[in-house]
């Protein structure tokens, strides 16, 4: 169980550091260029005294239009606040707990492993614990303050976990698609929100895009449906030692549980090639998650 990327659909960047060592973000952004027809208008006899515009100036005063209207961070607060009315309103930004179940398929080279089943459960703003399996085969990585630890049934070991590990949680927490709306739903957030512009994300799929930045230059690229106003993706970068890698994190399958809809359907794609795969089963909200959960048991026999 140690040797699979067990935490990727939740947090896209808290990669296994078995894998990967520790990654710094930055993520990718791509500009759209939209042309618009020259509205009719009625001119003055003072403006037709006037000298026409040159080619260039007509094309320099269109593309500071367009420059303006791309990043126009009203537009993209606004994109953001329809997502989250999307999503469930208030009843979504009260979230204080997550608990979900569900299946994890991990990719090589684009093809499917096996599914794994998994428990997750989330106490907000920074307590996650992860189960894999059952039995001989489980596998748990719970993170919470100052707690960090991992069990491994086939070693049957408890440990603690490594700093790159620790770092990879917070860092993914950063980027996790419910921590970045919330978060920039807010007034006091910190992020810089910017329109990048309507563009084709993947083929024949177009959506609204955002960037949100946060204050030392990280930054995610959200893309929003048209027409539901629903995310449908979320793209960014990780620089390894072997140099900058892309990574998509694209949603599926909106279900309804408790009055907040939530991607049932969550695939990873890294390098351009699919990583991994989640089928949420369950999902609930707001549930009381006991604190001893997160305690890093003393023995093995501890471990539930």
């Amino acid at each position: 169980m140690s040797s699979f990327n067990y935490r990727v659909w939740r947090r896209p960047l808290a990669l296994l550091s078995l894998l990967i060592g520790a990654a710094t973000v930055q993520l990718s952004a791509a500009a759209f260029a939209k042309q618009s027809a020259t509205p009719f208008v009625e001119l003055s006899a003072a403006a037709l005294a006037e000298p026409p515009a040159t080619p260039f100036a007509r094309h320099s005063a269109a593309a500071l239009a367009q420059e303006k209207d791309e990043n126009d961070p009203a537009r993209a607060a606004a994109l953001i606040r329809d997502a989250v009315k999307a999503r469930g309103g208030d009843a979504y930004l009260r979230i204080t707990s997550v608990i979900s179940r569900g299946q994890f398929s991990q990719y090589d080279k684009g093809v499917s492993g096996d599914p794994v089943t998994f428990v997750d459960y989330i106490v907000y703003p920074a307590k996650e614990r992860t189960e894999f399996g059952k039995g001989q085969n489980k596998f748990v990585q719970s993170n919470s303050d100052g707690v960090n630890w991992v069990y491994d049934a086939n070693q049957r070991m408890i440990r603690e976990q490594k700093d790159d590990q620790i770092k990879q949680f917070q860092l993914g927490q950063r980027y996790d698609l419910d921590h970045l709306l919330r978060l920039a739903s807010r007034a006091d957030s910190g992020l810089k929100l910017s329109f990048v512009g309507h563009r084709e994300i993947w083929r024949n799929t177009f959506a609204d895009s955002v960037r949100a930045e946060y204050g030392d230059g990280g930054y995610a690229i959200l893309n929003f449906d048209p027409r539901s106003k629903l995310p449908v993706s979320i793209e960014y970068k990780t620089s390894t030692e072997q140099g900058p890698v892309s990574n998509e994190v694209r949603f599926f399958r909106w279900v309804e549980f408790g009055g907040v809809l939530f991607p049932t359907l969550q695939d990873f794609y890294r390098g351009g090639t699919q990583s991994s795969h989640v089928s949420f089963d369950e999902v609930s909200f707001n549930v009381a998650v006991p604190e001893k959960l997160f305690a890093k048991p003393l023995s093995i026999k501890e471990v539930k």
